[in-house]
Order: C-alpha cells, then structure tokens, then sequence
C-alpha cells in the first residue's frame, strides 16, 4: 500500500513587505473633507484618505467580492511651501492585516512574471501600480508622508503609458492649481463598467488585483460659496497617442452610476459648478 506524503508549504512573510513608516496626522489636512461614501477598510494616512475594498458585494449578485484594490482616495493638496523629496524610491508594501485575511495582495501580484524582460512590454505596454495619491505630491507634506504612498493600499494596476502620460499630467496640473488658489482636493479611483473586472493581476497562488476598466479623478476648488469641480474619465488602456485632459470630461452623477459611490454627501448640490467639456482654464 502507497502512502501519499502531502507537505504544505507556507510562503514566508517578510517584515520589509509591510513597514510602513509611522502615520502622523495634520488634522490642517482634509482629505475627505467632502465626504465619499461608502467607506469600506478605511485608512487614514498623513497625505491622504483610503477605502480599500473589503468582502462586500460590489456588482449586486449576492456574492462577497474582494478586488484587491482601493475602491477610492481622496487627498488635499495645499500650496507649497516646503518640499520634503525622497532621496530613494521605497519598495511597495502591503497592509499585515489585509493580507493575511486574504484581501490586499502584496507587490509580487504586479509583478508579472517574465513581463519585464519583453522588450516589447516592459516600458508602455503593461501593468504598473498606479498611484492613486501620487509621491510627488506627499512629498509637501513631509518624506514619511511620501514614503507611504508606496502602498499597495493606494494602488491599482495601471496601463503604464497611461500612467506615465495623461495621467501624469493631471497629477501636475492639481499640484500647479493647489500652488495657485492655495488649496485643492482631488478624489480618485478605479472603474469596471460593469462592476464586474475582466481582468486581473496575480498568479494562481498570490492574491489577485482587479484591473480597471478605467480610472476617474475629481479636483476640487472652493470659489467663495461655490465649489468648482473637473471630473475626468480616463480609459486605462489607451493606444499611444497625445490626448488633452480636457477630451475625458464628464458628470459626477456619470461617475457615481459606474461606481456606485456617492460624493459631496452632505453638500448642497446646488453649490456645485460642474465644467463639463471645452478648455480647462483653471
């Protein structure tokens, strides 16, 4: 008589996949000053808010779904006055906790295997992490503050010419605007146009990320009463070709029907400026 010996194998988990440096709170900061809703694995980091999908039901069939992704992040932008740059770009981390209950992967899910040794892919035509707050911008706020956008947390898989292109645009174009009005907010997530992905991030034994559809952005400026708003839509696979923030326009009621988020929740509508097509002219 055989015996089948079946040894499990527990991959190891390393201290530096999770250290983050310590949080410190600016309460000057408003991150969700506006309110989005729902609010899922909430964190709150010193340069910006996160709501981490957790096991809900995002698409309405009844079954708990973990995408592995943020489902939003909102952050306040404030005039510079002094800039805090990281000398070294830090490893992407995960969170302990989210990890071990099965819903953040770590960095090894973007990193899919043999992709960055094609030629072909490994500069425009793949997946990157995607930061929602970008480094640049936490960077005003203090070094520990950018270091931990470095997160998987503040992530979703993104078309790296997207995220190198037009995307890169826009996070410019709110710091320039924050350096000019003073202050603004930019609330950010990913899209799936059927609330359902179609494709992920992940080999069979790592914790898989959901790959969107697309991404939006809203930037946020008060105007004595009124508060002026820009909501881009933004494609997150897009052939390689120079296109204008302007041209990806839309409605926040258009963004709140694909995602099924609601914002401005306590905020008169009726204060909203929405711009919803021709040239930015902020």
């Amino acid at each position: 008589m055989k015996r089948l010996l079946i040894f499990f194998i527990s991959l190891p988990l390393f201290a530096g996949d999770f250290d983050l440096k310590p949080v410190i709170l600016d309460r000057n900061y408003e991150h969700d000053r506006w309110v989005t809703e729902p609010k899922d694995q909430l964190f709150e980091f010193a340069a910006y808010t996160v709501s981490f999908d957790g096991p809900d039901d995002n698409n309405g069939d009844e079954v708990s779904d973990l995408w592995g992704i943020a489902e939003w992040v909102s952050y306040e932008i404030k005039r510079l006055e002094t800039d805090h740059p990281l000398e070294d770009r830090p490893s992407w981390k995960s969170d302990r906790n989210l990890y071990e209950a099965g819903i953040a992967p770590k960095d090894d899910t973007y990193a899919v295997s043999g992709v960055r040794d094609l030629k072909e892919v490994k500069t425009d035509y793949r997946f990157v992490r995607g930061h929602l707050c970008p480094k640049d911008t936490a960077e005003r706020i203090s070094a520990d503050a950018a270091y931990n956008t470095h997160t998987v947390l503040n992530a979703v898989p993104q078309l790296q010419w997207q995220n190198n292109g037009i995307w890169k645009t826009l996070e410019q174009d709110a710091n320039e605007w924050a350096d000019r009005y003073g202050r603004i907010w930019v609330i950010t997530g990913p899209v799936f146009f059927n609330r359902t992905p179609a494709l992920w991030l992940g080999q069979d034994n790592e914790k898989k990320a959901a790959v969107p559809d697309a991404l939006f952005k809203i930037i946020i400026k008060e105007n004595n009463y009124m508060i002026d708003t820009l909501t881009f839509l933004i494609p997150n696979i897009l052939p390689k070709e120079e296109k204008e923030p302007a041209d990806f326009l839309t409605d926040l009621n258009r963004i709140e029907d694909l995602t099924g988020l609601t914002f401005f929740v306590f905020t008169n509508k009726d204060r909203i400026n929405q711009q919803l097509d021709g040239e930015i002219n902020w």
